[in-house]
């Protein structure tokens, strides 16, 4: 069983992918106690294990290294988490992939602004513009298969629902509003069963959901969580100007 430890700023949603999924399988995952984001990932040590810089990072005990966030949360899962057959993993695979591609351009594109987190700017504003209507579509399908199953992947939670529920955190908390979700009714009843579990508990403790239409900052926040955001995420790219291309930070 995978041990180690894992290198993010607080209240980051990818690196509570691996988090939950270690509560899970019961894995001895560790937050690094006195990592600092811009400074513990700009030192030479830090940039020889993990080249880019980027958190979340883990270091198992072993000395094998990884990065990636969800590459993590599926080294420190379980069989259960990972799926028992060949057809359960590749469907587990197919919902990462929705999550990345389908859930978490339009999130990062509608919250980051709402947040003061990016600026909206000639370059970003066709990219909220589209986020909602981008989210509503994801939000759709998945609503559509939550219809006939209580779970993503079998009737047990996976690290498909873990990682698309991580990447539905920050829009429920901030910017799906109740007259905006309460259509999405099955997707609403899975998130609110997933972090109402004892592992997702341990991890994002209690979840206040988004309770009126978000607002535009006027201009970029300045804490550190904000700060972090702009170079720590997976597959970043800041040119992004198609749909499923924003910048995801």
């Amino acid at each position: 069983m995978a041990a180690g430890t894992l290198y993010s700023y607080p209240d980051n949603f990818r690196a509570a992918k691996a988090l939950i999924a270690a509560q899970y399988s019961r894995a001895n995952v560790k937050l690094a106690p006195n990592f600092v984001f811009g400074e513990t990932n700009k030192t030479k040590e830090f940039i020889q294990k993990f080249p880019g810089g980027k958190v979340p990072a883990f270091e198992g005990n072993d000395g094998k290294c990884l990065q990636d966030s969800n590459a993590i949360a599926y080294y420190v899962a379980n069989d259960q988490l990972r799926g028992k057959t060949e057809y359960d993993r590749s469907r587990i695979l197919q919902w990462i992939g929705f999550a990345e591609g389908e859930i978490l351009p339009a999130a990062c594109a509608w919250v980051f602004p709402v947040l003061g987190i990016i600026k909206i700017e000639p370059g970003t504003q066709e990219a909220f513009n589209r986020a909602k209507g981008d989210m509503k579509d994801a939000l759709s399908l998945l609503n559509s298969h939550l219809l006939t199953h209580t779970f993503l992947v079998g009737e047990r939670i996976t690290l498909a629902d873990i990682i698309v529920a991580c990447n539905l955190l920050n829009p429920y908390k901030y910017v799906l509003d109740p007259n905006f979700r309460k259509v999405f009714v099955n997707v609403n009843r899975w998130f609110n069963t997933l972090i109402h579990q004892q592992e997702f508990k341990a991890v994002l403790g209690d979840v206040t959901l988004c309770s009126k239409p978000p607002q535009l900052q006027s201009s970029p926040a300045q804490d550190a969580t904000c700060n972090a955001v702009d170079k720590s995420g997976d597959n970043m790219d800041k040119n992004s100007k198609k749909k499923g291309e924003y910048v995801t930070l």
